[in-house]
Order: C-alpha cells, then structure tokens, then sequence
C-alpha cells in the first residue's frame, strides 16, 4: 500500500515538473521596439536576444491607467547586473546574443513595470 503511494507521488511529482514552467523563466524581447510588463512592486526581468549589431537602447516605465507615470522619476534598470542611470540603458548590442534587463519600482500604486528595448 505504502509503495503504491509512493509511486502516484512520483508520478504525480514528474507530471507537474514536466507542463509547469519554470519559476525562474524571464520573459524575452527578442525585436528591436519590444516591450514587457508586468505587475510591480517585485523586480522585474526580461531578456532581450539581440536580433541583429548595433547601438540600443532599454529603457524602463511605470504606468498608471495605462499611461506612462511622469510624475516620479523612472524605476530602477540594470542591464547585466549593472546599474543604468535614470532608468534608460544605452549599450552596444551583438547579433545573436542575450542581455539580461532587471527593472524595479517601489511605487506600489502603479498599475505594470515595463521594459522596453529601442534604438537611441
């Protein structure tokens, strides 16, 4: 009896670890222009697969109502672990290659914490 619900935990353990997804999964920007949200006050990060070399720019929002938050300075951005000023992160992109976007806001009445990756 004991190993018969054994076996349904470990089945029942192998079929959730195979549909869920994972934790740890940031969500990817993989055009030039993109743009992710998500609901603050957590740290939000995003990956950004270069699709072709050049100069970009990521830059980082608050929204409110759907409108971008101008009132307060921007939200925290780090590209790579590195901290940018004032929420915008210029850098050197190369074809093919992945930059981590790291976004955080204290401001809890904000409705999405957004990333986006442009040209300058």
């Amino acid at each position: 009896m004991l190993q018969r619900r054994l076996a349904k935990v470990q089945v029942a353990g192998l079929v959730i670890g195979l549909f869920a997804p994972p934790v740890s999964a940031a969500e990817l920007i993989e055009a030039i222009g993109g743009e992710r949200c998500a609901k603050p006050p957590k740290p939000y990060t995003v990956e950004f697969l270069a699709p072709e070399s050049g100069d970009l720019q990521a830059n980082a929002k608050v929204m409110i109502g759907g409108l971008e938050d101008l009132e307060r300075s921007p939200p925290a951005l780090s590209l790579d672990g590195k901290p940018c000023l004032n929420g915008r992160c210029s850098f050197r992109a190369s074809k093919g290659r992945t930059y981590t976007l790291t976004a955080k806001s204290t401001d809890r009445k904000s409705d999405n914490l957004c990333i986006s990756v442009t040209r300058p």
